[in-house]
């Protein structure tokens, strides 16, 4: 880090000036910083940029006054045919476009009647009952050679 030369002391950082000191080099940054605001010049002033780069670096400083296609209401937008007429080769211009020709199709399946039913929950209980035959099975084979043997 840059040492910090204020009023003949040098200083490792701004929090080793005495707190009068510190308030006075503040208030002179704040002075530098406003005045290099007012008399900066814009980055399109000193690059040479294409008009299309130009209307971008604007636009994302926020100086520009025209509005974006996705900003503006729909009504105002072009519509998809306005466009296919204007990028479609001339020997296709007087063809349709696909969304003028757009028709959805008929469904398949009717989405009122399931096609797979649900399974019944007999299934969990009958295997939970087998478990339970199981371990019925196994206690009675325990208890039997308990008392045979």
């Amino acid at each position: 880090m840059p040492k910090i030369e204020f009023r003949g002391k040098s200083y490792n950082s701004e929090f080793e000036m005495p707190p009068e000191e510190r308030r006075a080099y503040n208030r002179e940054k704040e002075r530098a910083a406003e005045r290099n605001k007012t008399g900066t010049k814009s980055l399109a002033d000193i690059v040479e940029m294409s008009p299309e780069v130009r209307v971008i670096y604007e636009r994302a400083l926020g100086n520009v006054e025209e509005k974006l296609a996705s900003s503006r209401p729909t009504k105002e937008l072009p519509k998809t045919e306005d466009i296919y007429r204007q990028s479609a080769p001339d020997h296709m211009k007087h063809l349709p476009s696909d969304e003028s020709i757009y028709r959805p199709s008929q469904r398949l399946i009717d989405p009122a009647q399931p096609t797979i039913e649900p399974e019944a929950a007999f299934g969990v209980n009958r295997f939970i009952l087998s478990i339970l035959w199981a371990l019925a099975l196994v206690l009675a084979a325990f208890i039997i050679t308990q008392f045979l043997l």
